[in-house]
């Protein structure tokens, strides 16, 4: 019988492998939903944001916190808690300062 051994570069290796990888979510994961497209539980959610279930509680009833609701329980989807914890972000004091001098030179008080 004859065999054929092929040498890939390192490069060769790494698109192989990314192909064989996105050949098995395909398998695994037929509808395209992403890790972040996943619902969590109170429980999940609490301990990913590191706060505790009566907080989350708190802040469904002000509606502060975006989650779906399917009888009593309450579901959580990742991608919106990713974005509702990233829409919380301050402006640092430069920042501040960069937008006010931007400001400045584009709009002249004379």
């Amino acid at each position: 019988m004859n065999q054929q051994f092929f040498m890939l570069s390192e490069e060769g290796i790494k698109v192989l492998t990314e192909q064989i990888s996105e050949n098995i979510l395909k398998v695994i994961n037929p509808t395209n939903a992403t890790y972040e497209d996943v619902f969590m539980t109170i429980e999940e959610t609490s301990k990913m944001v590191n706060l505790c279930k009566a907080t989350i509680y708190g802040l469904t009833h002000q509606n502060d916190i975006p989650f779906h609701k399917k009888g009593k329980r309450l579901y959580f989807l990742k991608s919106e808690i990713l974005t509702w914890i990233k829409s919380g972000k301050r402006e640092s004091k430069s920042d501040v300062e960069k937008r006010a001098n931007e400001y400045l030179s584009k709009n002249r008080l004379f």
